[in-house]
């Protein structure tokens, strides 16, 4: 029966008999409540993880009184490599209500762990160091942009790999729920605030929606995606025009705490990459509107012609003078001397007419 439709229905019957309010309280926290410390129930050959702390593997050991170890492919005939007493006949050692998981203890012995004081042997504990990444990834590419800066548009979200997805199986934590998840993811904006939601557009747009982060990721399989980040629009505004999310090195950060493992890991360095990790991308400042530059073809190079320095332009005017008689001095006459006989004759020539004039 749905939850929130048996809730109903005890109220509607508290409303018409106000005598049963005690026992229906008791039956409605019973039902809401979730069951306490679920991972912590281990089958037989269940995986476990060093630094586990407290868990119930009474299941799990059975009556065995000794576990053991035998490196992967050794002859389990011959003695083990490594034993721990859990009991003895009339003396428990370690409590298997309380199961610690313990590095002194296991590390170094990963792998199963068998009984070794029980035939047929079968194996008790399947012991792993626990291992665990966070990556940020470029949706549109398909590939790890980890540590690398990008156009603030850029569609991503993180990827989680790990091997402690084991623990979340109804097989081998027999009183799991969903409830029970034990990873949680930040995401640390530049300022160093603490993003719990994702917007889809900006502040007042009939079509933004305000997503939840996703922080806390049930994981059954290695490989984890962050879920709503594709949505995640980085060019949102706030209801002042300003951009909601500032550019700069945004980061995510996944931590898992199964069981108390923290407290197994001490040191920065121990923990990271067992109990944590890290990563991180830097968004760029959306480019201004480009310039648009047009490719202007490049022509060959030839010589230079030599610079003509224009000299002043002579105008020639021509003018017509009208043709006009001019006149000549006389030429000089010359006279050729006549022989002496001329003479005579000219003289004697002029003398005879003279002498006629005068009759």
């Amino acid at each position: 029966m749905n939850v929130i439709t048996f809730i109903i229905r005890v109220l509607k019957l508290l409303s018409m008999q106000i005598k049963y309010i005690f026992c229906a309280l008791i039956v409605i926290f019973l039902v809401c409540s979730p069951a306490a410390a679920s991972t912590k129930k281990i089958a037989t050959g269940a995986p476990v993880f060093i630094g586990e702390s407290d868990l119930d593997i009474s299941s799990s050991i059975r009556d065995c009184k000794v576990i053991a170890w035998w490196p992967e492919g050794a002859d389990m005939s011959g003695p083990a490599a490594k034993n721990i007493t859990i009991k003895l006949v009339n003396e428990v050692i370690l409590p298997v209500n309380h199961f610690n998981i313990s590095p002194d203890l296991f590390r170094g012995h990963l792998g199963n762990w068998y009984c070794e004081d029980k035939k047929p042997t079968f194996v008790v504990l399947n012991v792993h160091e626990p291992e665990i990444s966070i990556r940020v990834r470029d949706l549109d590419k398909d590939e790890d942009i980890t540590g690398k800066a990008v156009p603030v548009t850029t569609n991503i979200t993180y990827r989680i790999d790990t091997n402690l997805y084991k623990v979340l199986s109804y097989t081998d934590r027999t009183e799991l729920t969903p409830a029970d998840g034990f990873f949680t993811v930040t995401l640390t904006s530049p300022s160093g605030k603490d993003m719990k939601n994702i917007y889809t557009g900006s502040v007042g747009s009939p079509t933004t929606q305000i997503l939840e982060f996703d922080s806390t990721p049930f994981m059954t399989s290695p490989t984890y995606y962050g879920r709503n980040l594709e949505a995640w629009n980085r060019l949102s505004r706030d209801t002042t025009g300003g951009y909601l999310y500032p550019t700069g090195t945004y980061t995510f950060t996944v931590v898992q705490d199964l069981n108390g493992m923290k407290n197994s890991y001490t040191s920065t360095e121990s923990r990271n990459g067992r109990t944590t990790s890290s990563a991180s991308v830097t968004f760029l400042p959306p480019e201004s509107p480009a310039m648009q530059t047009t490719a202007v073809p490049s022509e060959p190079v030839t010589s230079v012609p030599e610079t003509i320095i224009p000299t002043s332009t002579v105008t020639h005017v021509i003018v017509t003078v009208p043709a006009t008689t001019i006149e000549e001095p006389p030429a000089k006459v010359t006279y050729s001397p006549l022989p002496p006989w001329a003479v005579v004759l000219g003289l004697l020539g002029a003398g005879i007419l003279l002498a006629r004039y005068r009759h």
